[in-house]
């Protein structure tokens, strides 16, 4: 009788056992994979769990503050839980490839032009005040105290178009409202160098979704 048979029947008998071992095994690990915490925990707004400080947690409810949030430098109140305030000015810009520099004017953060190449000719004046960012008080997630940074991380602004009335009274000589935004020092239509245009967003109240870390009564970005 051949032998290859024989060794065919061995190495058939091994891999079966072979197959039949890792599955009784993992069998054995099912239970303690299971059980390791992983991911986000979803939680619930409404109750605090102390057993759920220091994990990271997602929660939905509304998202509530104590009064609006303010800009009391310009006089814009939103009733939001953010306000943010962008600050433009039309300036001087400097483009520089190896020796060669050129220059043109348009919206942005101004540069500093003193440390121009040549800065004669390019002068931009200096921002009376800058980007900002403004919370309203008392923010709450159901029974979450939350930290702003998970708002600006987490929650996308919606443009917020304002006028000139109600500004305070030492910024409404200078600025008008156009289109929702803010100019001062020309007309906007015919910018030159030195004129601010101030526009804002909000991040608004009302139903919300945050991811943060559950430390005693906050919700945290760490």
């Amino acid at each position: 009788m051949p032998r290859w048979p024989i060794a065919v029947v061995i190495v058939i008998a091994i891999g079966a056992a072979l197959w039949f071992g890792r599955a009784h095994l993992a069998k054995l690990q099912l239970p303690t994979i299971a059980s390791a915490p992983v991911g986000v925990l979803t939680v619930d707004a409404a109750h605090m769990d102390a057993a759920n400080d220091g994990r990271r947690v997602r929660v939905t409810g509304m998202l509530t503050a104590d009064g609006p949030a303010r800009d009391a430098q310009l006089g814009i109140t939103a009733n939001a839980a953010l306000l943010l305030r962008h600050v433009e000015m039309f300036a001087w810009r400097e483009h520089c490839s190896g020796a060669a520099c050129g220059y043109d004017t348009g919206w942005g953060i101004p540069a500093d032009s003193r440390k121009f190449r040549e800065p004669k000719g390019h002068e931009n004046p200096l921002a009376p005040f800058a980007s900002a960012q403004f919370v309203a008080q008392g923010l709450k997630l159901g029974a979450f105290t939350i930290d702003p940074g998970l708002l600006t991380a987490q929650r996308a602004p919606q443009t917020y178009p304002v006028t000139d009335t109600g500004l305070a009274p030492n910024m409404a000589a200078s600025f008008s409202a156009d289109n929702g935004v803010l100019y001062a020092g020309g007309d906007p239509a015919h910018p030159q160098v030195g004129m601010l245009r101030v526009s804002f967003r909000v991040v608004p109240l009302g139903a919300a979704t945050l991811e943060g870390v559950q430390r005693g009564a906050a919700l945290l970005t760490k």
